[in-house]
């Protein structure tokens, strides 16, 4: 059966399928290893030699300078020395790219509800939601350069392109030279002109094609379906509609399996502080643009580093609030980095998300300062570092009679809601017919301080504490607390004292054994 060239056999279909953005990430084997690298630090110190990526002895990405001087992807190694000469050759890491795109994936999910990864090098974005950021062109626009952004922030360089349907919207942003934008029903004209590679059909029927001298995406178009389909079958059929811009195929969304997790290798090792902390920004930024992607916080991380010439170091640490923020990630790092003591230097460094939650986004109110909510979580955060996670924490009330009992340590969450825009909520008003609540200290000891009653005639007038005597200036009427007979049974009568350069304490009597104790501060 041969196939006749210049005859329509049958109407253009209608393109179908959903509106997709295509982001396609050029050498993207040479672009991972020098963002690699630039996170590392190298370069600096002067020149090198230029750079190329080679998969079973071939080269498969190089730099501009090894391009210019005649260096071409597919040459052989032998061939491409030959022409460079000092050409530095780094062996291609498949699972390094297939990570590199699905981190990217993971932060793109912020801008589209689905994302595919079309390895070896693009992704395909739902561009479904794109009248939310305009209406018509102008919010598919829109999205297009968010998405590139998002790209260029990670460190990769994106050619994109949004048509109707998966294949054509990858092929224009492989080929493409004109619009990024096809427009809902041009897919046709702007498809024809690109090379019929850029359909990536399967390879017999694409060297079958060939040899009937078929260059372009319109030469496909103008084959009569008929003569297609009997000679290809279905094969046949779906690259003649795919010419036309017809490709109803549903993106196959990326899920990611885990946390998200950055790792660089050093090429130096690294002795002080701060070249270090210099990498692990580009870590955080990357780490934290994926978990942004997601909606979520981490809530602690967990950094690795390697020692050379043997070891490891490990460290987590423990974040105040949910935060996808770098800059307050990098915080903790500085003060945890600082006062590390290493026995050798790092060569390796992994940078993970070992806990996160939902960061969910509130509706700011009226005399709402976020600024202020911000700082505070930075204190927070310093604190937890510097103290450890176990002296951070936010006390809650606990069904318990016992003072020293009548809270519990909890995570913090959040700001109180009562706590909203920095307001404290109004104290309660006592019911009708009770007294109104006696105060409580802000500081309460661990463990109640014995005090020695000094007076006469039952007067209490100073007492000795602490090594020395303390006069009592002030001292309130007794406040009995008493009560958990069905476990630990305390009576004690509690009193507010001044107390001579101590302040205003919280003192009480033992009914038990009439001893003193003294058990906080009213500071």
């Amino acid at each position: 059966m041969q196939l006749e060239l210049g005859v329509l056999a049958a109407p253009a279909p209608a393109a179908s399928g959903p509106r997709v953005l295509a982001l396609w990430a050029p050498d993207l084997p040479l672009q991972r290893l020098l963002r690699a690298r630039e996170a590392a630090g190298s370069g600096r110190g002067g020149p090198r030699p230029p750079l190329a990526v080679e998969r079973e002895g071939r080269v498969v990405a190089c730099e501009a300078e090894a391009r210019a001087r005649g260096v071409r992807p597919g040459d052989a190694l032998v061939q491409a020395r030959a022409a460079c000469a000092g050409l530095e050759v780094v062996p291609a890491d498949e699972a390094a790219d297939r990570a590199a795109l699905e981190g990217l994936a993971e932060a793109l999910l912020a801008l589209a509800p689905a994302v595919e990864v079309a390895l070896p090098d693009a992704l395909l974005l739902d561009a479904s939601g794109a009248h939310l950021l305009g209406a018509g062109a102008a919010g598919e626009r829109a999205l297009l350069e968010r998405a590139v952004a998002v790209a260029d922030e990670l460190g990769l360089r994106v050619r994109a392109a949004l048509a109707r349907g998966r294949g054509p919207a990858r092929a224009l942003a492989r080929h493409g030279r004109g619009a990024p934008i096809a427009a809902a029903g041009d897919a046709t004209g702007a498809l024809g002109p690109l090379p019929l590679a850029a359909l990536e059909l399967p390879a017999a029927m694409a060297e079958r094609l060939a040899a009937l001298g078929l260059r372009q995406v319109q030469d496909l178009a103008r084959l009569p379906v008929e003569a297609l389909a009997h000679r290809f079958g279905a094969a046949g059929l779906a690259a003649w509609r795919l010419a036309h811009g017809d490709d109803p195929s549903p993106l196959v969304p990326h899920v990611p399996a885990r946390l998200p997790e950055e790792r660089l290798e050093l090429e130096a090792p690294l002795e002080s502080a701060e070249p270090l902390l210099f990498a692990l920004k580009r870590l955080a930024d990357r780490l934290a643009a994926r978990l942004a992607g997601r909606g979520l916080g981490a809530t602690r991380l967990a950094l690795a580093l390697r020692l050379d010439p043997a070891g490891e170091e490990r460290l987590e640490l423990a974040l105040a609030l949910p935060s996808a923020a770098a800059a307050r990630w990098l915080l903790v790092l500085r003060e945890r980095l600082g006062a590390l003591r290493l026995p050798g230097a790092v060569s390796a460094v992994t940078l993970a998300v070992a806990e996160a939650a939902p960061a969910a986004r509130e509706q700011l109110a009226l005399g709402d300062r976020p600024e202020q909510l911000a700082a505070l979580e930075t204190v927070l955060t310093r604190l937890a570092a510097r103290l450890g996670d176990e002296a951070l924490f936010a006390a809650r009330l606990a069904d318990r009679h016992r003072p020293e009992a009548a809270y519990a340590p909890a995570a913090f969450t959040g700001k109180p809601p009562a706590a909203r825009g920095g307001r404290p909520p109004p104290p309660a008003e006592p019911a009708e017919g009770c007294a109104a609540p006696a105060e409580r200290p802000t500081r309460l000891l661990a463990h109640p301080e014995p005090l020695v009653a000094l007076g006469e005639g039952g007067r209490l007038a100073a007492v000795r504490a602490f090594g020395r005597t303390l006069r009592v200036l002030a001292l309130s009427p007794a406040e009995r607390l008493a009560g958990e007979w069905w476990t630990e049974p305390f009576d004690r009568d509690y009193h507010r004292a001044r107390l001579e350069g101590l302040g205003d304490c919280w003192i009480f009597r033992d009914a038990g054994d009439g001893r003193l104790w003294l058990h906080g501060f009213f500071d």
